[in-house]
């Protein structure tokens, strides 16, 4: 079977919840005010941009997929905040230029496959002065490791995701399009179930990669998969009374310089 990764498909509001904790971390480093204005690409259900919204900023929200943007909006009406959602796609921001006092990316912009394009969108949209915060999973740790396991058990190999979770590979890429300075920090997410199995079952039944992954998968392959994935879950497990394991992540906050004036 062949196809392509779609994000609407599924549930990914569950996982989006979970993810919550790091947008109030991403608006910490971006140091948010009110009245600002602030742009979360790749927003999925509008964790950054609501957060934000929250805050008294003017968030505009940016996804490709459509069924996401209007879980975004539902949860805005439902709110009450102020916050603006719009298809659209990282590597060609719908937006106009210098137009955010904060870009932000709460585990979106990342899986960009033209990671170029997509730096130099963000540069793009950030006002100078302004201040780009994006967050990239640290390559290590079960989740990563059953992650890689799926993709390169798919029939037709996946691209290489690009390098978000090096440091240095960041700093230069965000440089060379236009950052000033890059500060990066690293922070942990638990993630928690009732056992290995259960939160393995989660992910295969709502989680739009690994219900693409099964679909790629004959039930033989994707019954070994879920066995080996399961058991890189039970022996990193952090709590013997149930599961729980904590992913590392980098904080990545560019900023530009204010453009500079001819004394006179």
């Amino acid at each position: 079977m062949t196809g392509e990764l779609n994000w609407g498909d599924g549930e990914y509001e569950r996982t989006a919840r979970t993810l919550e904790p790091v947008a109030e971390v991403v608006l910490d480093a971006a140091d948010i005010a009110p009245g600002e204005c602030l742009l979360d690409v790749a927003c999925g259900t509008g964790n950054g941009a609501l957060a934000g919204a929250r805050r008294g900023a003017r968030a505009v929200g940016v996804d490709p997929a459509e069924a996401l943007v209007e879980i975004a909006r539902e949860r805005a009406r439902a709110s009450g905040r102020e916050a603006r959602f719009i298809v659209g796609d990282a590597v060609a921001l719908p937006v106009a230029d210098a137009a955010f006092d904060a870009v932000v990316s709460v585990f979106g912009v990342i899986f960009a496959p033209d990671a170029d394009r997509a730096a130099a969108e963000l540069l793009r949209a950030m006002r100078p002065g302004g201040r780009v915060v994006l967050t990239s999973w640290v390559p290590d740790g079960p989740i990563s490791a059953i992650g890689r396991a799926l993709f390169s058990a798919l029939p037709t190999p996946a691209a290489p995701l690009p390098r978000w979770g090096d440091p240095d590979w960041s700093r230069e890429l965000l440089t060379r399009h236009g950052a000033a300075t890059v500060e990066v920090g690293e922070h942990g997410l638990p993630f928690t179930a009732a056992s290995a199995e259960a939160w393995f079952g989660e992910q295969e039944a709502h989680h739009p990669v690994w219900r693409f992954g099964r679909q790629q998968l004959t039930e033989e392959r994707w019954g070994a998969l879920r066995k080996e994935s399961v058991s890189l879950l039970s022996e990193a497990n952090e709590d013997p009374g149930a599961f729980r394991t904590t992913s590392r992540y980098l904080v990545v906050t560019a900023r530009r310089d204010e453009p500079s004036r001819a004394s006179g």
